[in-house]
């Protein structure tokens, strides 16, 4: 178990639940928090048992505010003035440290949302696969009004939604609603209360879990991967799985469990 002071770390019928726990901070991204972060998803990425994840954030007021400001003035305040020396330990591609785990988690991952999403938080978020959200909830990329760049919040979030839309999140930092996420596709769905939003989370949990689980990890791949490349590139990256995943145990259980009218029963092999 992986579980601590600030990170709650659960597992059930092979979804994994993973909780950001400081309510008392908005689930502000201290060090502390970020490690909590790495060791979750390293562990939840290595589990074979486990096929997919959950994020959300505790308390109901905030899934992530975002890095501990106060963490990173103090840290300033002992290391210099540069905003690079309070938060040494980032993810390789700009973000804080915790992200690239989710980043490059092969199997799925849904952020429930219920709350503040801001900053880090936010890009938090950007990196989960599937993002749904409370009616309250808030979405905002405020680094420009702290003299801070954004990171993976920069540069995926015009790749995910219209360039205007973006744009105005990035020059203005200010934030938008759940209903205008939902409008401009940042977020799937959007459910009344942390209750509701809970469920609906595991539901499609479990519509995920009714898939072969390796076409599920090659879809993930091919699709976060391949949108990079141009169209006939993607073809041919997408070949390789589809060749691969025809030489499976799990391609003759599909059809074969469909033609006799019965679950089928993955081995992922």
């Amino acid at each position: 178990m992986v579980s601590s002071d600030v990170l709650s770390y659960e597992t059930r019928d092979r979804k994994c639940f993973i909780t950001l726990n400081r309510p008392q901070a908005m689930n502000a991204l201290n060090l502390e928090l970020r490690e909590a972060i790495v060791q979750a998803f390293t562990e939840f990425n290595a589990d074979d048992d486990l096929l997919v994840a959950v994020l959300t954030g505790a308390g109901g007021r905030a899934f992530s505010a975002g890095a501990d400001l106060k963490e990173m003035s103090s840290n300033q305040a002992a290391g210099g003035t540069s905003s690079k020396s309070a938060y040494p330990a980032v993810a390789k591609k700009g973000g804080l440290r915790g992200m690239d785990e989710i980043d490059q988690s092969a199997k799925p991952v849904i952020a429930a949302v219920d709350g503040y999403c801001l900053a880090g938080g936010f890009e938090l978020a950007l990196y989960c696969d599937i993002r749904l959200a409370t009616t309250s909830s808030v979405f905002g990329l405020p680094e420009p009004r702290r003299s801070l760049l954004a990171g993976p919040g920069l540069i995926n979030l015009s790749r995910m939604i219209p360039l205007g839309e973006a744009l105005r999140m990035q020059l203005t930092g200010m934030p938008i609603t759940a209903e205008r996420a939902h409008q401009i596709g940042l977020v799937s769905e959007l459910v009344d209360d942390r209750e509701s939003l809970l469920a609906r989370a595991e539901k499609i949990a479990d519509e995920i879990l009714e898939c072969a689980p390796l076409a599920v990890q090659y879809v993930k791949r091919i699709v976060k991967e391949g949108r990079y490349l141009t169209v006939d590139d993607q073809w041919r990256f997408s070949e390789m799985f589809s060749a691969s995943i025809a030489e499976t145990e799990d391609a003759l259980e599909g059809p074969k469990a469909f033609a006799e009218k019965r679950t089928p029963q993955w081995k992922m092999r």
